[in-house]
């Protein structure tokens, strides 16, 4: 059956809606196409990029697309942890080494064409992120902001793997990829379906510089301990002292790592 899904990007401008950035994927022939804003006129979109499918797209199968701000004018689209996007680019960096400026070169997405000059404008003049599905494609979940998010009661060791197949990893997506490889879940060693109760999580907009979070979850879901932040979550520079707490005792659940083990035992008799 039939399938596209299209998710846009778009700003308000003084009259009627201009576009950043947009994407469709089309599963009944195993397609996408990605549009910028047309030069003509910036509330149209023109083809910027089309490419194949590589990974199955049937009805009733699990799907994610994500998409991710890198800077201004550079973002990725990824659909089951597939780039939907291709090319890269150097870009200077200046760095002060040992009391002189050093130049060095990064590998960053290519900026997408926009009527605003880098680094002004694009995604900093968003205002709506806008999706739309036919046929047998539903949309039951959406995260937004400064985060990392995976499919709901998914294991940790689960987890893990979906987050660095989806990571800059150099083994993964590189440049393409949505996050540093480092930001992920840390299971329980002898118990690996269980989370540490215990995460480093990703900075957010209420994040110190340079600090992300600490906090305490529970141990089959991943979520944050009661959902409560507040209570259950600190900085992460305020956190690294040398006689650091361990403030998440009520999240950690020794039954839940005992039931484990014996199943491993069980399974093995």
């Amino acid at each position: 059956q039939r399938r596209v899904r299209k998710a846009v990007v778009s700003t308000q401008s003084t009259g009627d809606k201009e576009l950043i950035y947009s994407v469709e994927v089309n599963c009944a022939d195993k397609s996408w196409k990605s549009f910028a804003p047309s030069s003509e006129d910036p509330t149209i979109g023109a083809l910027y990029q089309e490419g194949k499918l590589e990974k199955s797209c049937k009805d009733g199968e699990d799907f994610d697309l994500i998409f991710k701000v890198k800077q201004a004018h550079q973002f990725t689209w990824l659909f089951k942890a597939e780039p939907l996007q291709t090319g890269s680019q150097q870009t200077p960096i200046t760095k002060v080494v040992r009391g002189k400026e050093v130049t060095e070169y990064r590998t960053r997405t290519l900026n997408v064409p926009s009527p605003d000059e880098s680094p002004e404008g694009g995604a900093a003049k968003a205002v709506e992120f806008s999706f739309e599905t036919t046929g047998a494609a539903v949309v039951n979940r959406f995260a937004f902001g400064r985060c990392m998010a995976w499919p709901a009661n998914m294991p940790c060791n689960e987890t893990k793997a979906w987050l660095a197949e989806r990571s800059k990893g150099p083994n993964f997506l590189y440049t393409q990829g949505a996050h540093r490889l480092s930001f992920t879940v840390f299971c329980m060693p002898e118990a690996p379906t269980l989370y540490r109760p215990t995460q480093l999580l990703h900075p957010d907009e209420f994040s110190i510089p340079k600090s992300g979070w600490v906090c305490c979850v529970n141990m089959k879901t991943g979520a944050i301990w009661e959902g409560d932040k507040k209570k259950y979550c600190r900085q992460l520079a305020d956190w690294e002292t040398e006689d650091r707490p361990f403030f998440c005792e009520p999240a950690y659940d020794d039954t839940l790592v005992t039931d484990e083990i014996d199943g491993y035992f069980d399974q093995a008799v």
